[in-house]
C-alpha cells in the first residue's frame, strides 16, 4: 500500500534528495584519484532528474513528480556506491582490491581453515543460546 502524495511529502523527499547529491558531488569534487565518467554522468542524470521533479511539483503534477525522484534515487545511489568502491579500491591499492575474478590457490587453504573455524564457533554460539533459552537440539 502506498502512501498519499501531497506536495510536502514530494517536496520534503526533493530536498533529501538534493542534499544527498551535493554531499555526494562535493566528495566527489573533493577525491585526490582520477574522475569515473559514469560517476558524473549519474550524477548529471540525478540532478537532471531532481530539476524535473521541481518543475513537475510546481506544476502540482506530484506522480510525476515522484517518478522524477525515483529515478534520480537510483542514479544518486548507482553513482554513490560506484564512487564508493573506487575510494576503497584507491586507498587499498589497485591490486589489493577484492577481485572476485582472480584466485590465488596459496591463500585457499587458510582461507577455508579460517571459515570452518569462524563456522564451528557460530554453531557452538548458536548452541549455547538455545540452551539457554531452553531449547534443544
Amino acid at each position: 500500500m502506498s502512501k498519499v502524495l501531497t506536495k510536502n511529502s514530494v517536496m520534503a523527499q526533493l530536498v533529501a534528495l538534493e542534499q544527498f547529491l551535493n554531499r555526494l558531488a562535493e566528495d566527489v569534487e573533493h577525491a585526490q584519484y582520477r574522475r569515473n565518467q559514469l560517476v558524473a554522468q549519474s550524477i548529471d542524470d540525478a540532478a537532471d532528474e531532481l530539476s524535473s521533479g521541481f518543475k513537475n511539483l510546481a506544476k502540482e503534477k506530484l506522480a510525476k513528480a515522484h517518478l522524477n525522484i525515483k529515478l534520480a534515487w537510483l542514479r544518486a545511489n548507482y553513482a554513490r556506491q560506484l564512487f564508493d568502491a573506487e575510494t576503497v579500491e584507491y586507498e587499498l591499492g589497485e591490486g589489493n582490491y577484492l577481485e572476485l575474478t582472480e584466485v590465488q590457490d596459496e591463500f585457499l587453504p587458510s582461507a577455508g581453515a579460517h571459515f570452518h573455524f569462524l563456522e564451528s564457533e557460530l554453531k557452538f554460539m548458536r548452541a549455547e543460546i538455545n540452551s539457554r533459552l531452553g531449547k534443544s537440539k
